[in-house]
């Protein structure tokens, strides 16, 4: 079974992103700027990842997003293989809203973590100036293959709400948020 999964550098490359990566939930469209491969070949990939039940799949408005199955029977043996890896792929979403600047949290939720009932999918908690926000969300938007459900708090608002155990905050914290910035005081959220 390893030897099929790793029988190809496309595979090898979507593989490596997903085990680095577990906890995100990533579209088709992300998935071939991120690791490079053709549209074809990534379409019978994810097929064959998919029947393999190496990644699971959740879906919201007909588009379908793709994530690591932690509970795929060769994971602890793949994630041992990938900290061999020299060269990890990055997350390009998380990297580019890890420099959007004043905001002290942006947490990546709903879609793109596999939980698309979750009623936001980016949450932006501090300053953000106007055009850095529109060319976040292109991207993200471009990512998810269709228009996404941000929000935007103050930090008093967070913190607020936070210490209230407002359900909106914590339903996002409790569902693995994936951090690109995080440099809030509390730190009731688990990491």
């Amino acid at each position: 079974m390893l030897a099929q999964l790793l029988s190809s550098k496309p595979k090898t490359n979507l593989i490596n992103l997903f085990l680095a990566h577990p906890t995100r939930s990533f579209s088709a469209t992300e998935l071939r700027v991120s690791s490079g491969c053709s549209g074809k070949l990534l379409k019978l990939t994810l097929r064959e990842l998919v029947r393999m039940e190496f990644l699971s799949v959740t879906e919201k408005k007909k588009i379908r997003y793709y994530q690591m199955n932690r509970h795929f029977a060769l994971y602890p043996e793949l994630i041992n293989l990938l900290r061999k890896v020299k060269r990890v792929p990055q997350d390009l979403l998380v990297k580019t809203l890890s420099r959007i600047g004043n905001c002290k949290l942006v947490a990546l939720t709903g879609v793109f973590v596999g939980k698309p009932r979750i009623e936001t999918d980016i949450l932006f908690v501090g300053k953000i100036t106007p055009p850095k926000l529109i060319r976040a969300l292109k991207m993200a938007e471009k990512f998810a293959e269709h228009e996404i459900g941000y929000t935007i708090l103050t930090s008093q608002e967070f913190e607020y709400r936070t210490m209230m155990n407002d359900r909106f905050v914590k339903n996002i914290m409790d569902n693995n948020p994936v951090f690109a910035i995080d440099h809030t005081k509390s730190k009731a959220h688990p990491k």
